[in-house]
């Protein structure tokens, strides 16, 4: 440096006027040598005045002239900020100009101001505005501003969000919001507007808008005053919040509450008994019985929830409600005939199904539905409806038997009166006489007993009992009502199979199944009835659906008119019938079925039109 530099830049004026600036302040030539450093730049360099001047340029001051240096020459009077070492900084760099003001000197005056704490400042304020603003996208809400003067409107960047706009394209202030409230809404949103201006804070507005792509969704804007420091309001900040998923929560809740008041009615007016239990570790509980459950068991929940289940259990069926009790504990559905004791102890025979509620496919039931019916009624109209199908079938037997009895009463009457004329004269002929009255007698009294057996109007009380003699006896007395064309055959494989069963509804089904093939057959041909025992063994195919044991199988066989598939689906249906008007009551097979079932036995029918049907019976083999 030459001495000259050094004077002009010693003299003391030059030196007050760096010294007096409260930032850091070095000078530098134009080799990049510090001419001059103040208090401020030597405590930023941790340096004494003497390793600092006239040495090049270093540290914080070396990279702010650097970064000064790389602007462009018409940005000479650089101003900018930089972060060094932990710390903000302002920096002007600009030239050392002359006493004239105008020529410039080769001197260079770097600046660096520290400014951390404001700096530290402004960062929290940005994180603060950040965190709102994502907590106000979180909540799907936007916040707005409405200065009173001018009333200009002011939103926040998610407030364009969720109306669908864009800032460079909407303006919400003179009007235009109204614009995008559904137009049944507009009113009173546009009231609460001139609230808002008028100084009056406006809570829970909840309304539509519709979006520039057409999609309807729902706000809520809540607003309140501003003040200045004087106490004096100013203008109106509020926020504005899509509340639609909500909404529609709302109304889904509205939905189900209201659903649940209809199920609840719905229940309540049933008139089979309804009870839910639910699963608790203590084991079952009563959540709830409907007004059906009650007047059947006289039972409430309370008082169901001391023994459960255990208070309806009758002192002489508590096999079947072991079988219940399983069922729970299995979590399986089912349905079971039992007997149901109320409260003051009396009994009534009860449908009860059971169905198993569970969260996750798989898991164990969480809860049980349990329906309860009491049959005594439906049993009195089965026993009634069975009673008229038997005096029908016996209508139309009346005709066969009375020719049977009418054909063995001829010899009774004939050799009765030729008997009284060899009666003293040829003993051996009045002997033989007397022999065929006395067989014909016999017969005849055989077909009254069993058409009494048959049109018998007792309950059928099921017992064991050989059902071979029971089919040959029950097909003998249905064809003496079948016309002569039709040729009933027999096939039985069995000497002796018994099962618990009642001999007046052997006759029965077998007249009904025989009756049904001779109408399909016109009344000739020749039907097949065969007997025998099949097995069902463990992992072999379900049969049937029967379960593994000894079953007797019984089989009866036409080759007649056959039948579809949508007449096979509905056979079993009561007075279902193809047969025209006063032909038939349509209620042969549906009497057939709840007799089988009841030996606990299945009925199937396969048929094919102008091929037949075979009806196939299984009943349990009692050991």
């Amino acid at each position: 440096m030459n001495g000259e530099a050094h004077s002009a830049i010693d003299r003391p004026q030059f030196a007050s006027l760096l010294e007096s600036m409260s930032n850091g302040a070095i000078a530098v030539d134009s080799d990049r040598t510090v001419v001059y450093a103040n208090r401020g730049a030597l405590g930023m360099l941790g340096q004494r005045r003497e390793a600092v001047v006239g040495q090049a340029v270093s540290g914080a001051f070396r990279v702010f002239f650097e970064r000064a240096q790389s602007r462009t020459a018409a940005d000479r009077l650089a101003r900018f900020e930089h972060f060094y070492d932990g710390n903000w900084y302002i920096i002007q760099v600009f030239p050392l100009l002359g006493a004239d003001g105008l020529s410039e000197t080769p001197y260079t005056i770097v600046t660096a101001t520290d400014i951390s704490e404001r700096k530290k400042r402004e960062f929290e304020f940005l994180e603060i505005a950040a965190g709102l603003e994502e907590a106000t996208r979180i909540a799907e809400m936007g916040t707005f501003k409405v200065l009173w003067g001018s009333l200009a409107i002011q939103w926040s960047p998610h407030a364009y969000i969720i109306h669908g706009v864009r800032p460079e394209t909407y303006h919400p202030g003179g009007g235009n919001y109204a614009e995008l409230v559904h137009p049944e809404d507009r009113g009173f949103v546009t009231r609460a507007g001139r609230e808002l201006v008028e100084g009056k804070p406006v809570a829970n507005l909840q309304y539509r808008i519709v979006r520039p792509d057409g999609v309807v969704r729902w706000m809520r804007m809540d607003g309140r005053i501003l003040f200045d420091s004087s106490g004096a309001g100013y203008a109106s900040f509020g926020t504005i919040q899509d509340i639609t998923d909500a909404k529609q929560r709302e109304h889904e809740l509205q939905e189900l509450l209201k659903r649940n008041a209809i199920l609840y009615e719905a229940l309540e007016a049933s008139p089979i008994g309804v009870a839910v239990l639910t699963a608790e570790e203590s084991g079952l509980s009563m959540l709830y019985v409907n007004a059906a459950f009650e007047r059947l068991t006289q039972h409430n929940s309370y008082s169901l929830n001391v023994d459960g289940l255990r208070a309806l259990v009758a002192d002489g069926d508590r096999d079947q409600w072991q079988s219940i009790a399983d069922y729970l504990t299995r979590s399986e559905p089912g349905s079971f005939d039992a007997s149901c004791r109320r409260r003051d102890g009396t009994v009534f025979p009860a449908r009860i199904e059971l169905a198993p509620v569970r969260d996750y496919p798989g898991r164990e039931a969480t809860a049980f539905v349990v329906n309860l019916r009491d049959m005594t009624s439906d049993r009195e109209r089965a026993a009634a409806l069975l009673q008229s199908q038997k005096m029908e079938a016996l209508g139309q037997l009346s005709g066969g038997v009375a020719h049977e009895i009418n054909n063995l009463l001829q010899p009774v009457i004939a050799l009765s009166d030729l008997g009284g004329d060899v009666l003293g004269k040829d003993t051996e002929k009045a002997r033989k006489y007397f022999e065929v009255i006395g067989g014909s007698g016999r017969k005849a009294r055989e077909v009254v007993r069993q058409v009494l057996t048959f049109a018998r109007r007792d309950t059928p009380q099921l017992s064991a009992q050989d059902v071979v003699p029971l089919v040959a006896d029950a097909v003998n007395l249905a064809a003496k009502g079948l016309p002569p064309q039709l040729d009933v055959k027999t096939d039985i494989r069995l000497t002796e199979a018994r099962a618990v069963i009642s001999a007046t509804q052997v006759s029965q089904v077998m007249l009904n199944l025989l009756r049904n093939a001779s109408d399909a057959m016109k009344g000739q041909g020749v039907v097949t009835v065969t007997l025998n025992e099949e097995t069902v063994v463990d992992g072999a195919p379900k049969l049937a659906g029967l379960k593994p044991g000894r079953w007797i199988k019984l089989t009866v066989q036409d080759t007649g008119c056959g039948m579809d598939r949508d007449t096979l689906s509905r056979v079993f249906e009561p007075f279902f019938t193809t047969k025209p008007v006063g032909k038939g009551t349509g209620l042969g097979l549906s009497v057939v079925y709840s007799i089988v079932a009841g030996w606990g036995g299945t009925i199937s029918l396969d048929s094919e039109v102008d091929r037949g049907t075979t009806a196939v019976i299984y009943i349990p083999l009692h050991s």
